[in-house]
């Protein structure tokens, strides 16, 4: 693990502090992020460090040694009280001549930009800025010494510092908690579309976004006719008999929480669910249970996805037609890699290798064409010799007496 200082920093400096010491991991004598109107076409990762928009052309230097921002005269004061940089630069009229000086000074023989044809969270440097970029760069040995920062990223954003995964575990359990008060008032006849309303109510009064689009977060899926994938809720009423799927999650202090649950509905109490539904269930606990034995520091993603679909389809279910997990934190899709199989609309993400620190879900499915979707995610972080739960994972299907 990294030592970075975790008790007197603020966590956009201890974040700044991991960057600097993972620079020489990847083989990076600086990283350069760029950015302007950054509240219409913000960069992923400059929230790590400080929550502001910039108009014009900013420039965030990070050595292993320093940390320098750039910026226009008027967006320099939150910068500079913000106590992140070592250096807070300002330019009046135009930043290139400050630029060229600053990279002089440093003299960085590789110079990471985000850009990245893989990682979407890798690629916040729009087309019209790096042109910009080569531009101001032209006729310096800076121009050709400009790579991608995706690996420096893929480790900043999937590596999770003790704070960060403090406040995930605060998401987690905030979810939990609205998945219980909302599951108790469900009632035969209420639908999806109602559900979903039922969860934004929730959200709404503890003040938090929903962890993706409000518009299919949360996804809800009753019975076997409701669409599956990210749709949103339609008007599938719940009926004596039926399986209630829900993926939701919020974003609690700049951190989602991502869990999917299921429910059988029955109207009598002692009812035993169809042996269809209770074999698929017993095989997706059993599922990650095995995914979190496996999930330690190491082992590629797709390593960890096969060994699941291997125990899938050796219990005769078909193999899901998704990753297994990702990584979550400031985003809901986080970090450089992904457990998933090595199929070419994922690229280079399953190969990464899971690091101590990182937190994962774990969401394996099964579609029942009789019954409906059987799935559950959970969220997890890597340990040293394996995977700790942040989430409850309930390994029996729950069974909601409704009226």
């Amino acid at each position: 693990m990294l030592a970075v200082d975790t008790q007197t920093r603020s966590l956009g400096a201890q974040k700044l502090a991991q960057a600097q010491e993972l620079l020489r991991e990847c083989s990076l004598d600086a990283w350069l992020l760029a950015v302007r109107e950054s509240t219409e076409r913000p960069d992923p990762n400059l929230r790590f460090f400080v929550e502001q928009e910039f108009t014009w052309n900013s420039y965030f230097l990070v050595t292993p040694g320093h940390a320098v921002a750039l910026v226009a005269t008027f967006d320099a004061p939150d910068v500079v009280s913000s106590g992140i940089f070592d250096e807070v630069l300002t330019y009046k009229e135009g930043s290139r001549a400050s630029l060229l000086r600053l990279l002089e000074k440093a003299d960085p023989k590789t110079l990471g930009i985000n850009v990245s044809q893989g990682d979407a969270l890798a690629d916040g440097l729009t087309a019209g800025l790096r042109d910009d970029l080569v531009d101001a760069l032209s006729g310096t040995p800076y121009a050709s010494r400009l790579v991608s920062a995706e690996g420096l990223l893929a480790l900043l954003r999937g590596i999770k510092l003790p704070a960060e995964r403090a406040i995930l575990r605060r998401a987690v359990d905030e979810t939990e908690s609205i998945f219980d008060r909302v599951s108790g008032t469900w009632r035969i006849g209420m639908t999806a579309r109602e559900i979903a309303a039922l969860f934004h109510g929730e959200a709404d009064r503890a003040k938090v976004p929903t962890a993706w689009s409000r518009r299919h977060c949360p996804t809800v899926t009753v019975g076997s006719k409701s669409p599956i994938g990210h749709v949103r809720p339609s008007e599938e009423p719940i009926t004596n008999g039926c399986l209630v799927h829900v993926d939701f999650g919020i974003v609690r202090d700049g951190y989602c929480s991502d869990l999917q649950r299921l429910w059988y509905a029955a109207s009598d109490k002692g009812v035993i669910p169809p042996e269809p539904v209770l074999r698929a269930y017993e095989t997706i606990v059993q599922a990650i249970e095995l995914a979190a034995k496996a999930l330690q520091p190491g082992i590629a993603g797709w390593e960890v996805d096969q060994k699941v679909r291997d125990h899938l389809t050796s219990r005769g279910f078909p193999e899901y037609a998704h990753a297994l997990g990702h990584h979550l934190g400031r985003a809901v899709h986080d970090g450089g890699g992904v457990l998933g199989p090595r199929w070419e609309r994922y690229g280079n993400a399953p190969y990464e290798t899971v690091r101590e620190g990182s937190v994962y879900t774990l969401e394996p499915s099964i579609h029942l064409p009789a019954h409906g979707l059987v799935s559950l995610e959970e969220d997890v972080t890597v340990g040293a010799h394996g995977a700790e739960f942040l989430s409850r994972f309930p390994r029996e299907l729950p069974i909601l007496t409704l009226r």
